[in-house]
């Protein structure tokens, strides 16, 4: 319920299950991202017998980096993005006299999908930079494109968030640094692997 401090709104049931449902739901949401990082160890114990040196190195970087980049993702939409979404629908829904009653199970939906959207919008980075390691592209060749990939940043934030300016810039920002940091770990990697 943290989001909602300072807001001046409360959360409703609206019929005696609802409550129970949405813990439940919320409970399921928790499992998973618990035990996400298990399950991510098991298929990498699984393949790690047929990983060279060099691979061993990068998908244990992954193993690391995949939950701390998603839990990053999350805690940011859940500390710093949604309490401006929140504030947005707030101050949209009252300004024509209408007065907002908000559901519980509607507002635990909305923040759970808002987590998940960031904490998978940073994993964006370690596909670009698996594209690097491939040698699909080079951070040269991405960077030459940046205006595309502002744009698509940006479009990414604009779909994930609500339609105002701040949440979008709030999410849209740290993904186009994410970019830039790519970039240049990219360019760190590039004489270890030889990549021209």
């Amino acid at each position: 319920m943290a989001p909602l401090e300072g807001l001046g709104i409360r959360v409703y049931t609206f019929n005696p299950a609802e409550k129970f449902a949405a813990y439940l739901r919320l409970s399921l949401w928790a499992g998973g991202i618990v035990s996400a990082p298990f399950l991510l160890l098991q298929g990498l114990l699984f393949v790690w017998p047929g990983l060279r040196g060099q691979e061993r190195g990068y998908t244990a970087a992954a193993l690391f980096a995949i939950p701390a980049l998603f839990t990053a993702g999350a805690g940011g939409a859940y500390w710093f993005l949604s309490p401006k979404v929140l504030g947005f629908f707030l101050r949209f829904g009252g300004a024509d006299g209408i007065q907002p009653l908000w559901g519980f199970k509607e507002y635990l939906g909305m923040l759970c999908s808002l987590m998940f959207a960031a904490g998978l919008l940073l994993q964006a980075p370690l596909l670009l930079l698996l594209a690097f390691i491939t040698g699909i592209t080079t951070p040269e060749a991405a960077g030459r494109f940046r205006p595309l990939w502002v744009f698509l940043i940006f479009l990414a934030a604009a779909v994930c968030t609500p339609p105002d300016v701040v949440s979008q810039i709030a999410l849209g920002v740290p993904l186009y640094l994410l970019f830039e940091l790519t970039l240049c770990i990219g360019r760190a990697l590039r004489p270890r692997k030889g990549v021209q």
